[in-house]
Formats: structure tokens, C-alpha cells, sequence
């Protein structure tokens, strides 16, 4: 096993993190809240981050209209975007490998991903099987409106981050996840096997506006 655990790490939060990144066109206009016509609203939800022309930091998607084909942000697009048809993504506000306490973090959605351990297994050829356990922490405010089901933005990323570790049926590893793409970026060969195990802890914030998930992981070496 000649994994280097840093790179592993690097792999699977560059992975994770790029898990909501979605990329899409749409018409703005200054001072309008409203894109118009865009590409795509496949794996949208209200309270996902949208970045671009004239897109002030912080900025959100409030709904989605899928029969009049919009979306409406948070606050409207600023003067550096004028009537006209742009390239937006959406995304996570911070991710990082050190997990801070979630009163820190005040750009979210945010996630994190911390190594918890390592566990070498032996077996009866002598043959040594390492695997790495990861935990991720994602934060967002999905409880701060009153009105709205705190679990919905929870649930939505929860489903885009296994979907990301979810592997092609028909790939050359026989239906294993190995983190293949964001290793190949690396220089590096895939790992034996890259997969969500254990339980999901899940808090939706219920009680107050902080809701926190943290998804266990194991990533099995070569």
C-alpha cells in the first residue's frame, strides 16, 4: 500500500465538494431577482448557493418555477450583469478539511471532511487490506425560516453527496466507487474502493436554525 493518505483526502473532498456544483445558463437583469429560461434545474433546490455575473456573495436560490422555467434568488442581480444571457453554478459556500464548530461558519452550506481513522486488516496470505475513515460534516441554515420544513436542504444535499460515490454500472470496477477522476487529477490510481458506511447522523435543526449532517465513509487502499 503505497496510498499518500493526504492525497486520498484531497481526492475525496474535491469529490464531495464538487457533489452540488452545477453548472447552468439563464438570462439576468440588474435589478431583477428572477433568471430567466435556464439550461437546467436538475438537482436545484431552495437554499443552494448560486455564483456569477452580477451574483452578490451569499446570494441563494428562493424557488423554482419549473412551468414558467425560473429561478428566483434570494436578492437581485447587481448592476454588473445587464439584461442578457450568462453563465451562473451553484456550489457550497466553505469546504475545507478541518471541521470548525458551526457558530464559525458563517457562509453556508458548508462542508468538511476530517480523517477519523485507520484500520489494517490481515489476512491468511499475508496480504494487508488498509482503509481510511472519513467522516462529513455538512452545516446549513435550512431551520432559520419557520415556515419551511428545516429537512428539505438537508435531504437535498445528503442526496447529491451519495449520488457523487455512487459508481457507473457498466465501468471497469465491477461497481466499486474508486474515486478514479479526482485521483486521475491528482497523478494518482483509484483506490480499491470508496464508499458511505455506518450510520448518517442527522440533526434537521428542529429547535433552531442550525442543522448539521455528518456522513461516515471508508475508503479501501489498493
Amino acid at each position: 500500500m503505497n496510498a499518500d493518505f493526504r492525497l486520498v483526502k484531497k481526492a475525496l473532498l474535491a469529490q464531495l465538494s464538487a457533489a452540488v456544483v452545477l453548472p447552468f445558463t439563464a438570462q439576468a437583469q440588474a435589478g431583477n431577482a428572477t433568471l430567466l429560461a435556464p439550461g437546467t434545474i436538475a438537482g436545484m433546490f431552495p437554499g443552494l448557493p448560486v455564483f456569477g455575473p452580477g451574483i452578490d456573495s451569499g446570494t441563494v436560490i428562493a424557488a423554482i418555477d419549473p412551468a414558467g422555467n425560473s429561478i428566483t434568488l434570494s436578492q437581485p442581480v447587481d448592476a454588473s450583469a445587464t439584461n442578457g444571457t450568462y453563465s451562473f453554478s451553484t456550489g457550497f459556500q466553505t469546504t475545507g478539511g478541518r471541521v470548525q464548530h458551526w457558530s464559525q461558519v458563517a457562509a453556508q452550506p458548508a462542508l468538511f471532511l476530517r480523517r477519523t481513522g485507520v484500520h489494517d486488516d490481515l489476512f491468511g496470505d499475508g496480504l494487508i487490506a488498509t482503509t481510511l475513515d472519513f467522516e462529513v460534516w455538512v452545516y446549513c441554515n435550512s431551520g432559520s425560516d419557520p415556515d419551511a420544513d428545516p429537512d428539505d436542504v438537508l435531504a437535498a444535499i445528503e442526496q447529491l453527496l451519495r449520488a457523487a460515490l455512487v459508481p457507473s454500472l457498466y465501468d471497469e470496477d465491477e461497481g466499486r466507487f474508486t474515486l478514479r477522476t479526482a485521483l486521475a487529477a491528482l497523478g494518482l490510481p483509484p483506490v480499491h474502493w470508496c464508499r458511505i458506511e455506518g450510520k448518517t447522523d442527522v440533526s434537521t435543526g428542529d429547535q433552531g436554525p442550525q442543522a448539521i449532517l455528518r456522513i461516515p465513509i471508508r475508503v479501501t487502499l489498493p
